[in-house]
């Protein structure tokens, strides 16, 4: 990245040309600190993003500004590039650990790149410095719930729903963590009520099919995840919805097949493992319900060992 960043400063810093009979130009002199990233800002406007990127990178590696590097995150974030997004806001973070952009930034790509530990520990250091921000202690919520903390999770998405009640992208996730925690009712009072707010949510659908074959509802879960597997033939809750129905109804092959669609889209799912462990073993096939019952045991192990690091503090 820095052998092609330089190139690319080269190139733009560069002089137009040059005769061969008259001395070479100077290089022209990079820009101060503000001119640089008002440069980057003003291309950015333009949607030149590529020079946006260039120029704030250039701005941090240049004067250590912890702001350009979080610039230059969102960029690349933007872009898809979450490795080089968390490169970036790291190299910030270095600059400016206590920073609270710096500290938001690092959690939020932290959780993109499917670390929940260094964003759990990035949050709740947000959470007790800034008590009131309701999005910190959302995505610290959105953190435990990925290392399996599923109290945790709902202490602090309950906080972040005091704080700004009725968020659509809050009641999703206390949907998820109270599915996850088999209190189906209250999932689907909260899902419900996420959908009125954000109609076309895909996730809220499949979490609210989940939730309505958790009470038996098999018929309203049917519905729910074929509307999702609609739009998002992938889904791994809808998928999931649906091989647990077919499990009910002993439609065991049928079943299989749609949990391992689930487990392909979603393989970090411990309960897609074990519901997988339980079709295999009712089809007779021990050897593979023994290796998914394996899979789902070595994932919970997993996320205790995360919460006994988060829990020692590091």
């Amino acid at each position: 990245m820095r052998c092609a960043l330089a190139l690319a400063l080269t190139l733009f810093f560069a002089p137009a040309t040059a005769s061969a009979q008259t001395p070479a130009a100077k290089p022209a002199s990079i820009p101060d600190r503000a001119t640089l990233i008002a440069r980057a800002e003003d291309a950015q406007k333009a949607g030149r993003n590529a020079d946006a990127l260039r120029l704030f990178l250039l701005a941090g590696d240049k004067y250590q500004s912890a702001r350009s590097y979080v610039e230059a995150a969102r960029l690349l974030r933007a872009a898809g590039n979450h490795a080089g997004a968390l490169e970036a806001v790291t190299k910030a973070r270095e600059i400016a650990p206590n920073s609270e952009d710096v500290l938001s930034a690092y959690a939020q790509l932290a959780l993109a790149t499917k670390q929940p530990l260094p964003a759990a520990f990035t949050l709740l250091a947000l959470t007790r410095m800034h008590p009131a921000v309701a999005l910190y202690h959302y995505l610290l919520g959105v953190a435990l719930l990925g290392m399996g903390d599923l109290p945790g999770a709902s202490d602090s998405l309950a906080e972040a729903n005091r704080l700004e009640p009725d968020r659509a992208m809050t009641l999703l996730a206390v949907g998820l963590v109270s599915n996850n925690r088999k209190l189906y009712t209250e999932a689907k009072s909260v899902l419900t009520r996420c959908l009125e707010l954000q109609p076309d949510s895909l996730e809220a659908t499949a979490a609210l099919a989940e939730a309505e074959a958790g009470l038996g509802n098999a018929d309203a879960a049917v519905l729910h995840a074929q509307s999702v597997l609609a739009s998002s033939a992938s889904n791994p809750t809808a998928n999931l919805v649906l091989g647990l129905v077919l499990m009910d109804q002993r439609k065991y092959p049928e079943a299989r097949d749609r949990l391992l669609k689930a487990m392909a889209a979603d393989p970090d799912a411990p309960k897609v493992a074990y519901q997988l462990s339980l079709v295999y073993a009712r089809m007779g096939d021990d050897a593979s319900a023994k290796k998914y019952l394996a899979i789902y045991q070595e994932k919970l192990r997993g996320f205790e060992d995360k919460l006994k690091i988060l829990r020692s503090g590091g």
